[in-house]
């Protein structure tokens, strides 16, 4: 009798084990494709402030007006504003 009442404690523990590790497990992969997510938006703020700087220097040397396309942005600029679009989404735009 000993020895069953043993075998289930075990079993008990083993079922307990994999919860938690069920638990970590799932949090782990939640964690992951968050910083994914927020790594993926960081890049595409990066390619935005880059594109902006390149056509606002273009700008700055002397044409009236600038446009730049790369990565499926288009960034356009005069000496009022710069702004980036997305397709048919505004991202960002700075006036001085």
């Amino acid at each position: 009798m000993f020895k069953r009442h043993r075998a289930g404690f075990l079993t008990a523990n083993n079922l307990i084990a994999l919860a938690i590790l069920t638990v970590a497990l799932t949090f782990l992969m939640v964690n992951v494709a968050a910083i994914k997510e927020q790594r993926q938006q960081m890049d595409q703020a990066l390619t935005v402030a880059r594109l902006a700087k390149e056509v606002s220097t273009q700008v700055a040397t002397g044409q009236p007006a600038a446009t730049i396309s790369r990565q499926g942005l288009r960034a356009e600029a005069t000496p009022n504003y710069v702004r980036v679009w997305k397709q048919q989404t505004l991202l960002k735009e700075w006036r001085p």
